[in-house]
């Protein structure tokens, strides 16, 4: 039988195909991952026969490693976990925190006390330039106090905090210049006044919570323009004569109210706050009622239904009159139009 010439042809590339085929197969990804796989894996590593079976109940005699016990074991108070050791590092990190405001509660009562301060809200500078001790830690726990600590505090803790503060500083810029030496361009104040250092108000910084601030700062922002309280006006030093009468005690929170209360009775009652002159129909009045005018127009004295007739601030000083004035006085101003005049501002210094 002869084959022809093409089918051998045709024969011939079917063998070629094919073969081919077969090349490609045997050299492909997967086969040579597989090959390579095989060939670099390790022989299988002989387990112990206690680990190898896991679910086999162990010796209760035969102790654990200290690894398996801290695992097995995470409710044992003497074991420190993450968790406990993480809260004591909070809890240790605000003890200083928490320490500050009672090492200050205790600076203040040292100083805000006798016999430092009088009843009368004298203060003996001298003595408390020599014994300044507290006065100079309370300063520096001022200085370092965290600003989370005053965050943390209540409106009225706020109040008191500020006062008590203010009062410090005003103690601190008097004897840090005690004797105070007057300055001949200020000859319209006493010689002996807080008017006598320069910048007193409004250019001596003092530090809080790591930040300056003057004893203005202090009174306006801090204090009257925040609470609106007039009250307030009535517990802040000006280290003068015709000021608020500092206290022997500082201002405490849980007294705060009564504190204030008793502060603006205490100074309406003296020569510099008030005077009823019946005869000619007239009340007189410290300035420091025309100084904090707009906190008496911003409290809730200036929208009392009584004196409407009055000019706002005048209606707002009279309504707060009415309220903290003996009964006496105050029928009086409910039924008389009064005369309302000033009394010049003492700035002698308020020293023992």
């Amino acid at each position: 039988m002869v084959i022809g010439r093409d089918k051998i042809y045709y024969f011939a590339l079917f063998l070629a195909i094919a073969a081919l085929g077969l090349c490609v197969i045997s050299l492909s990804p997967a086969t040579a991952q597989e090959a390579g796989t095989a060939q670099n894996q390790s022989p299988p590593v002989e387990q112990p026969a206690d680990s190898a079976s896991e679910a086999e109940p162990k010796d209760p005699n035969t102790p654990s490693p200290p690894s398996e016990q801290a695992e097995e074991s995470p409710g044992d108070p003497n074991l420190p976990t993450q968790s406990s050791s993480a809260s004591d590092k909070d809890e240790d990190s605000m003890l200083p925190v928490n320490n500050s405001m009672a090492e200050l509660s205790e600076y203040f009562s040292r100083i805000f006390t006798d016999p430092f301060v009088t009843d009368a809200g004298q203060v003996d500078y001298a003595m408390l330039r020599r014994k300044r001790t507290d006065l100079m830690n309370a300063v520096r726990t001022l200085e370092t106090l965290h600003p989370a600590v005053l965050m943390s505090l209540s409106r009225e803790q706020r109040i008191a905090f500020w006062i008590n503060t203010y009062n410090v500083c005003t103690l601190k810029l008097i004897i840090d210049n005690y004797p105070i030496q007057a300055k001949w361009y200020m000859i319209l104040y006493p010689s002996n006044s807080i008017m006598q250092i320069p910048g007193a108000w409004d250019k001596v910084f003092f530090k809080v919570m790591g930040l300056e601030y003057t004893l203005k700062e202090m009174r306006n922002e801090l204090l009257l323009d925040r609470y609106k309280d007039p009250r307030i006006c009535f517990a802040l030093s000006d280290a003068a004569l015709g000021g608020a009468i500092l206290r022997n005690e500082p201002i405490q929170t849980e007294k705060l109210q009564e504190q204030l209360d008793d502060q603006v009775r205490r100074y309406l009652k003296s020569p510099q706050g008030f005077r009823l002159d019946v005869d000619n129909n007239i009340i007189y009045l410290s300035n420091v009622f025309v100084m904090n005018k707009d906190v008496f127009l911003a409290s809730e004295y200036a929208s009392i239904l009584k004196f409407r007739a009055r000019k706002p601030e005048e209606r707002a000083w009279l309504n707060f009159l009415f309220k903290y004035l003996p009964p006496q006085e105050a029928t009086y101003l409910d039924s008389h139009d009064v005369t309302i005049r000033f009394i010049d501002f003492n700035w002698t210094l308020n020293e023992k």
